[in-house]
Formats: C-alpha cells, structure tokens, sequence
C-alpha cells in the first residue's frame, strides 16, 4: 500500500511533483508521514499539530546546498520505499496549573516588560538550586533545540540532558546541564513575565507568584532521516548545528 504523506511548510509545485513521481500519496488528514517543506519553524509546526506522526524534515534544493545522496527526489523517494531510520527526539513539557505546553526546541520564559527585569528562582526535582535571579528570563533546550536560543546565550550546545540558560542576568549565572529525568522548577518572584514553547504564538501570562515545571514530556518527536543530517557532503538542515 502507498504511504500516505501530508505536506506541511511551502511546498512549491516542483516538490508536489517530485512527492507524486516519488510514488506518495498525498493527503491533508490521517497521514502517514509528515513531511514539513521549509526550516526549523515548519518541522516545529508540524510536530505541533500533529504529534506522534513521523517527521521528515527537507528544505528546498534551491535553499539549500545538498550532496545527490540528499536531493528532494532522493530523499522522498527513500520515504517511499521506507529506507529512511527513524531517531525520537526528547521533547519538553511545562506545566502551570491546568496549563500544558510541549516543546521540541526550548520552553522560554522571558520578562512581559521590556523596561523591568524579571525576578525568579530555580530548582531541580524540588530542591532550590538558584538564589533569586534578576535578568530577562531563561531557556530551558532539549539537546536538538540547544542550537538555536541556548546556544546564543551560552555558545555551546549540548548532547545529552536537558539545558537551562539564564538571559541577561545581573550575576552572569551560569549555564546548567542536568539529567533527561530531572524536574525543573520555576517561581517567579517578580512579574510580569511570559511563558513560551518553541514557536507556538499562544503566550502565558506569568504574574508574581506563578510556578511552573518543566520535564521531559512522556513521548518524544518522531524523526525520519536524522542521518542525513550528519553528512559531510552537503548542507542539508545546516547540518553542523542539528546533532542526534
């Protein structure tokens, strides 16, 4: 039976044609796979609105410079012919109340008012392990999310665990790595603030008071031809900044 492909992103009439010659079904409900045409904020997207799917993620052969290995019509016809390995990447869940955000990137909180810092503290699995921080906020990264805003604050990325990066902090409080089944906790002293999921447009108010967790969520994003982000040859997905 023809794999059934739902196109998320931008595809333009030359991938639509390419995802047809390649042998896919396409479809707007019930897909198979997902196959999200453009950057990171499209593969984000859909893995919003449909989790639990398989992702493949491809930007255009005229964005991108790719080996023939990883060309458009290569690579779809891989998923056709179910060739492409399948990697799940750990996802972020925060909690505030009856309040879920699940994220693939990084959960950001960050102040409401430009004009005032933000005050708050951290803690892990319930033990404070911050004294009261003043500065912009924090983002909390999952490994494949640490190149993006983690790694503008802090210059690294990371493999394992699960990052917490404090944004323009008065005491220049240092980037922390902790383990994939820590709880991370965070009271904010003084508000206003915001919480935010990767790119979802739907922000949480955070007033003074307000607690939130942080954890990795209980399913992971499905990932489709993680390895050709590893290749040597070409561009493919920036390929020096994704690591699985």
């Amino acid at each position: 039976m023809a794999m059934r492909v739902l196109l998320a992103g931008k595809p333009d009439e030359r991938f639509v044609a390419a995802a047809r010659a390649a042998g896919l079904v396409l479809c707007t409900e019930r897909p198979d796979v997902v196959v999200s045409v453009g950057g990171d904020g499209a593969f984000i997207g859909a893995e919003r609105s449909l989790p639990g799917v398989p992702k493949l993620g491809i930007r255009s052969d005229d964005s991108c410079l790719k080996c023939v290995r990883h060309t458009d019509a290569e690579m779809l016809t891989a998923l056709a012919q179910s060739r492409l390995a399948e990697t799940v990447l750990l996802k972020l869940e925060a909690r505030m109340g009856d309040t879920t955000l699940r994220a693939v990137n990084d959960v950001m909180v960050r102040n409401a008012d430009l004009r005032a810092a933000v005050r708050f503290r951290v803690s892990l699995d319930g033990q404070r392990v911050t004294d009261e921080i003043i500065g912009d906020g924090l983002v909390i990264a999952t490994p494949f999310g640490s190149s993006a805003y983690f790694r503008s604050i802090t210059g690294v990325t990371i493999r394992t665990g699960i990052g917490i990066a404090c944004n323009n902090c008065t005491d220049n409080q240092a980037h922390l790595v902790v383990g994939e089944d820590e709880v991370i906790g965070i009271e904010i002293v003084r508000g206003p603030a915001v919480l935010a999921a990767d790119n979802d447009p739907a922000l949480q108010q955070l007033l003074s008071g307000a607690a939130l967790t942080v954890r990795r969520a209980s399913t992971g994003a499905r990932v489709l031809g993680a390895e050709a982000l590893r290749c040597a040859d070409c561009r493919y997905i920036n390929a020096p900044r994704r690591r699985f």
